[in-house]
């Protein structure tokens, strides 16, 4: 998404689903205090779900990678990615980057 004013619908049309969806998830988002919503609707990150955020898409991008080196199609490499990113746990992450890292740096750290 592009940077500016977010609200819910701009949510659920960029991720093509309901605005219900979006609107309940929205709504455990800011119980867990991650997500402020304005009075006007806009959406923003808190700090910690800043934090949270920057931590799944850096996963994301790991696993998106990982896939592609392997030699599965773009397209599949992300959407596999973004079911890998939430399920795997912070502790398997770090140990697979700390293996596999500089396979998918190039050898650069």
């Amino acid at each position: 998404m592009e940077m500016g004013q977010v609200h819910s619908i701009d949510v659920a049309e960029y991720l093509k689903v309901s605005k219900p969806s979006v609107s309940g998830a929205m709504k455990a988002l800011r119980e867990k205090k991650l997500v402020i919503k304005e009075e006007d609707g806009v959406l923003h990150l808190t700090a910690e779900g800043e934090e949270l955020a920057k931590a799944v898409y850096e996963k994301h991008v790991f696993f998106q990678q990982m896939f592609m080196q392997l030699g599965v199609d773009e397209q599949v490499a992300g959407r596999d990615a973004c079911l890998v990113e939430h399920a795997v746990s912070d502790e398997v992450f770090e140990k697979l980057k700390e293996k596999y890292d500089h396979v998918l740096t190039g050898g650069k750290e």
